[in-house]
């Protein structure tokens, strides 16, 4: 598998953002904005998971070509409107930040649904969801960030 080959097969992987009619078949109630926000959200636990996966089974000189080639594909597939963005550019410093924050959380021996948990707090802190929608909210973080598929898929690169 080429480090293009691996870069699709992530982006496929990765789940499409996630809609209002989704969120509330989780029984949460949205708007437009705050469902482009958790949409937002779900995008940057995912690609933190993809990139840590990326990190840790991949060879150091494919690491950044398989990051840049997934980005460039959720960048040109994916409108930055579907996340409330007006640009991309913005996101990537979003991105990279909360890439930090949860790495840092990780080193601190937080687990996978940990991480789910650390992000629903964080969107009902910024009162994007109720307290009362917090744990529906955890639910559909962990439907839609498959942790343990990334790192499968990523066996045959090295």
């Amino acid at each position: 598998m080429t480090p293009k080959d691996a870069a699709a097969g992530l982006f496929a992987a990765l789940p499409k953002p996630v809609s209002i009619d989704q969120i509330q078949e989780y029984g949460i109630e949205v708007t437009e904005p705050q469902a482009r926000h958790i949409a937002r959200e779900i995008l940057s636990l995912n690609l933190y998971w993809i990139l840590a996966a990326v990190d840790a089974h991949i060879l150091q000189k494919y690491r950044v070509l398989i990051g840049g080639l997934l980005l460039e594909s959720v960048t040109a597939q994916w409108s930055s409107d579907t996340f409330g963005l007006e640009q991309w550019e913005g996101y990537r410093h979003e991105l990279d930040e909360r890439r930090v924050y949860y790495a840092r959380l990780m080193d601190d021996r937080l687990n996978p649904m940990g991480l789910s948990a650390e992000a629903a707090t964080l969107l009902e802190d910024l009162g994007v969801v109720s307290s009362d929608d917090r744990p529906k909210l955890l639910m559909l973080l962990i439907d839609y960030a498959p942790v343990d598929q990334y790192a499968k898929l990523l066996d045959d690169v090295r």
